[in-house]
Protein backbone atom coordinates (compact mmCIF):
# COMPACT_ATOMS: atom_id res chain seq x y z
CA UNK A 1 0.00 0.00 0.00
CA UNK A 2 1.13 3.75 -0.35
CA UNK A 3 0.75 5.07 2.89
CA UNK A 4 1.14 8.73 3.78
CA UNK A 5 2.61 9.92 7.35
CA UNK A 6 1.90 12.70 9.24
CA UNK A 7 4.84 13.07 11.93
CA UNK A 8 7.36 15.45 13.17
CA UNK A 9 9.12 13.75 15.47
CA UNK A 10 11.98 12.38 13.32
CA UNK A 11 13.35 9.26 15.39
CA UNK A 12 9.44 8.52 15.52
CA UNK A 13 8.78 9.09 11.98
CA UNK A 14 12.04 6.97 10.73
CA UNK A 15 10.84 3.73 13.01
CA UNK A 16 7.76 3.87 11.90
CA UNK A 17 8.96 4.41 8.03
CA UNK A 18 11.09 1.33 8.50
CA UNK A 19 8.66 -0.87 10.19
CA UNK A 20 6.10 -0.74 7.13
CA UNK A 21 9.18 -0.39 4.21
CA UNK A 22 9.98 -3.72 5.60
CA UNK A 23 6.51 -5.19 5.57
CA UNK A 24 6.48 -3.69 1.96
CA UNK A 25 4.47 -0.51 1.92
CA UNK A 26 5.26 2.78 0.18
CA UNK A 27 5.85 5.57 2.42
CA UNK A 28 5.36 9.75 2.01
CA UNK A 29 6.30 11.17 5.05
CA UNK A 30 5.52 14.93 6.12
CA UNK A 31 6.20 16.76 9.13
CA UNK A 32 4.21 19.48 8.81
CA UNK A 33 0.17 19.60 8.31
CA UNK A 34 0.29 21.56 5.19
CA UNK A 35 2.89 19.67 3.58
CA UNK A 36 1.05 17.04 4.28
CA UNK A 37 -2.20 17.97 2.32
CA UNK A 38 -0.26 18.59 -0.64
CA UNK A 39 1.20 15.20 -0.69
CA UNK A 40 -2.43 14.20 -0.35
CA UNK A 41 -3.30 16.27 -3.57
CA UNK A 42 -0.47 14.77 -5.77
CA UNK A 43 -0.58 11.42 -4.67
CA UNK A 44 -3.22 8.69 -4.43
CA UNK A 45 -2.70 7.27 -1.05
CA UNK A 46 -4.34 3.82 0.05
CA UNK A 47 -4.19 5.30 3.98
CA UNK A 48 -3.25 7.88 6.48
CA UNK A 49 -1.29 8.02 9.45
CA UNK A 50 -1.55 10.86 11.64
CA UNK A 51 -0.22 12.83 14.27
CA UNK A 52 -2.36 14.87 16.49
CA UNK A 53 -0.21 18.09 17.56
CA UNK A 54 2.30 19.19 15.02
CA UNK A 55 4.36 22.80 15.07
CA UNK A 56 1.75 23.98 11.96
CA UNK A 57 -1.87 23.18 12.83
CA UNK A 58 -2.98 19.71 14.49
CA UNK A 59 -3.60 16.40 13.21
CA UNK A 60 -7.57 16.67 13.54
CA UNK A 61 -7.61 19.68 11.14
CA UNK A 62 -5.97 17.45 8.61
CA UNK A 63 -8.43 14.98 9.15
CA UNK A 64 -11.45 17.41 8.90
CA UNK A 65 -9.80 19.00 5.64
CA UNK A 66 -9.17 15.28 3.95
CA UNK A 67 -12.77 13.94 4.71
CA UNK A 68 -15.23 17.49 4.28
CA UNK A 69 -13.10 19.59 1.67
CA UNK A 70 -11.25 16.55 -0.29
CA UNK A 71 -14.05 14.19 0.10
CA UNK A 72 -11.52 11.20 1.08
CA UNK A 73 -12.29 8.03 1.57
CA UNK A 74 -9.03 6.26 2.56
CA UNK A 75 -8.99 4.33 5.78
CA UNK A 76 -7.28 7.29 8.27
CA UNK A 77 -4.85 5.81 11.59
CA UNK A 78 -4.15 8.03 14.48
CA UNK A 79 -1.23 7.91 16.25
CA UNK A 80 -0.25 9.89 19.04
CA UNK A 81 0.50 10.53 22.49
CA UNK A 82 -3.27 11.72 23.69
CA UNK A 83 -4.94 9.39 25.10
CA UNK A 84 -7.88 10.76 27.11
CA UNK A 85 -11.33 9.12 25.97
CA UNK A 86 -12.71 12.90 24.57
CA UNK A 87 -9.58 12.73 21.96
CA UNK A 88 -10.78 9.48 20.99
CA UNK A 89 -13.83 9.77 20.73
CA UNK A 90 -13.42 13.25 18.83
CA UNK A 91 -11.18 11.73 16.39
CA UNK A 92 -13.26 9.03 15.66
CA UNK A 93 -16.31 11.02 15.44
CA UNK A 94 -14.19 13.37 13.25
CA UNK A 95 -14.05 10.02 10.73
CA UNK A 96 -10.76 8.69 11.41
CA UNK A 97 -11.51 4.98 11.26
CA UNK A 98 -8.49 3.83 14.28
CA UNK A 99 -7.07 5.36 17.22
CA UNK A 100 -3.45 3.68 18.67
CA UNK A 101 -1.90 6.13 21.48
CA UNK A 102 1.99 6.00 21.63
CA UNK A 103 4.33 4.11 21.96
CA UNK A 104 3.30 2.49 19.03
CA UNK A 105 4.02 -0.93 19.24
CA UNK A 106 5.38 -2.40 16.23
CA UNK A 107 2.87 -5.44 15.62
CA UNK A 108 0.03 -3.72 16.74
CA UNK A 109 0.46 -1.30 14.46
CA UNK A 110 0.99 -3.34 11.58
CA UNK A 111 -2.21 -5.24 12.42
CA UNK A 112 -4.06 -2.80 12.78
CA UNK A 113 -3.03 -1.49 9.37
CA UNK A 114 -3.58 -4.85 7.58
CA UNK A 115 -7.31 -4.62 9.07
CA UNK A 116 -8.00 -1.57 7.49
CA UNK A 117 -6.65 -2.01 4.53
CA UNK A 118 -9.02 -5.58 4.63
CA UNK A 119 -11.54 -3.46 5.62
CA UNK A 120 -11.05 -1.11 2.46
CA UNK A 121 -10.64 -3.59 0.02
CA UNK A 122 -7.15 -3.57 -0.49
CA UNK A 123 -4.98 -6.29 -1.01
CA UNK A 124 -3.03 -7.70 1.25
CA UNK A 125 -1.04 -10.43 -0.65
CA UNK A 126 1.49 -11.55 2.36
CA UNK A 127 -0.68 -12.77 5.38
CA UNK A 128 0.43 -16.04 5.19
CA UNK A 129 3.87 -16.62 6.29
CA UNK A 130 4.95 -20.65 5.63
CA UNK A 131 8.16 -22.11 8.13
CA UNK A 132 8.49 -25.93 7.20
CA UNK A 133 5.06 -27.72 8.75
CA UNK A 134 4.26 -24.12 10.68
CA UNK A 135 2.33 -21.74 9.21
CA UNK A 136 1.38 -17.97 10.89
CA UNK A 137 -1.52 -16.09 8.86
CA UNK A 138 -1.33 -12.46 9.97
CA UNK A 139 -4.90 -11.59 9.21
CA UNK A 140 -6.43 -14.06 11.71
CA UNK A 141 -3.07 -13.74 14.25
CA UNK A 142 -3.60 -18.01 13.72
CA UNK A 143 -0.83 -20.42 13.70
CA UNK A 144 -0.99 -24.14 12.79
CA UNK A 145 1.43 -26.91 13.47
CA UNK A 146 1.37 -29.62 10.47
CA UNK A 147 -2.37 -28.61 9.93
CA UNK A 148 -3.23 -28.88 13.24
CA UNK A 149 -4.08 -25.53 15.39
CA UNK A 150 -1.77 -23.90 18.24
CA UNK A 151 -3.28 -21.90 20.91
CA UNK A 152 -0.84 -19.16 21.72
CA UNK A 153 -1.03 -16.04 24.46
CA UNK A 154 -1.23 -12.91 22.37
CA UNK A 155 2.45 -12.27 23.48
CA UNK A 156 4.10 -15.60 22.80
CA UNK A 157 2.16 -15.50 19.16
CA UNK A 158 3.44 -11.57 18.68
CA UNK A 159 7.11 -12.60 19.36
CA UNK A 160 6.52 -15.42 17.32
CA UNK A 161 5.88 -12.94 14.39
CA UNK A 162 8.77 -10.95 14.87
CA UNK A 163 11.14 -13.79 15.15
CA UNK A 164 9.16 -15.24 11.65
CA UNK A 165 9.43 -11.86 10.08
CA UNK A 166 13.30 -11.53 10.31
CA UNK A 167 14.04 -15.00 9.83
CA UNK A 168 17.99 -15.37 9.76
CA UNK A 169 18.25 -12.06 11.87
CA UNK A 170 19.77 -11.40 15.12
CA UNK A 171 17.28 -9.82 17.20
CA UNK A 172 18.11 -8.13 20.65
CA UNK A 173 16.31 -8.81 23.73
CA UNK A 174 15.98 -4.86 23.16
CA UNK A 175 14.26 -5.02 19.72
CA UNK A 176 11.67 -7.97 20.92
CA UNK A 177 10.65 -6.03 24.17
CA UNK A 178 10.53 -2.26 22.05
CA UNK A 179 8.73 -4.60 18.98
CA UNK A 180 6.56 -6.98 21.00
CA UNK A 181 5.79 -5.07 24.33
CA UNK A 182 6.80 -1.29 23.26
CA UNK A 183 9.24 -0.50 25.91
CA UNK A 184 12.47 -0.33 25.50
CA UNK A 185 13.31 -0.60 28.58
CA UNK A 186 11.91 -1.04 32.12
CA UNK A 187 10.73 -5.03 32.24
CA UNK A 188 13.45 -7.89 32.54
CA UNK A 189 14.34 -9.13 29.62
CA UNK A 190 13.98 -12.75 31.05
CA UNK A 191 10.86 -12.21 30.18
CA UNK A 192 11.86 -12.24 26.69
CA UNK A 193 13.48 -15.27 27.29
CA UNK A 194 10.52 -17.58 28.47
CA UNK A 195 8.27 -16.12 25.88
CA UNK A 196 10.81 -17.64 23.44
CA UNK A 197 11.37 -20.29 25.13
CA UNK A 198 7.19 -21.53 25.21
CA UNK A 199 7.27 -20.10 21.26
CA UNK A 200 9.68 -22.77 21.00
CA UNK A 201 7.95 -25.66 22.61
CA UNK A 202 4.93 -25.06 21.43
CA UNK A 203 5.71 -25.18 18.10
CA UNK A 204 7.87 -27.51 18.25
CA UNK A 205 10.73 -25.65 16.66
CA UNK A 206 14.10 -27.75 16.26
CA UNK A 207 16.67 -29.09 14.21
CA UNK A 208 14.10 -32.28 13.55
CA UNK A 209 11.41 -29.67 12.02
CA UNK A 210 14.28 -27.72 9.88
CA UNK A 211 14.43 -24.79 11.65
CA UNK A 212 15.73 -23.37 14.95
CA UNK A 213 15.63 -20.85 17.50
CA UNK A 214 19.54 -20.45 18.41
CA UNK A 215 19.92 -18.39 21.66
CA UNK A 216 22.94 -15.30 21.04
CA UNK A 217 24.97 -15.21 23.89
CA UNK A 218 24.90 -11.67 25.44
CA UNK A 219 22.09 -10.84 22.90
CA UNK A 220 19.04 -12.58 21.72
CA UNK A 221 18.17 -14.70 18.97
CA UNK A 222 18.00 -15.87 15.61
CA UNK A 223 15.26 -18.19 13.78
CA UNK A 224 17.67 -19.63 11.06
CA UNK A 225 17.32 -22.75 8.65
CA UNK A 226 19.09 -25.52 9.73
CA UNK A 227 21.97 -26.42 6.79
CA UNK A 228 22.38 -30.66 6.03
Amino acid sequence: MKIGLLEDDPAQAELVISWLEEEGHEVLHANRCNLFLDLCREHLLDMAILDWQLPDQTGLDVLVTLRQQMASTMPILFSTQRSAEEDIVKALQSGADDYLTKPVRQWELLARISALGRRAGIADDSSTIELGPIQLNTQTESISLSGEPVKLTRKDYLVALCLFQHQGKVLSREFLLKSVWGIATGLDTRTVDVHVSRVRRSLKIGPEMGYTIKTIYQHGYRLEKVIA
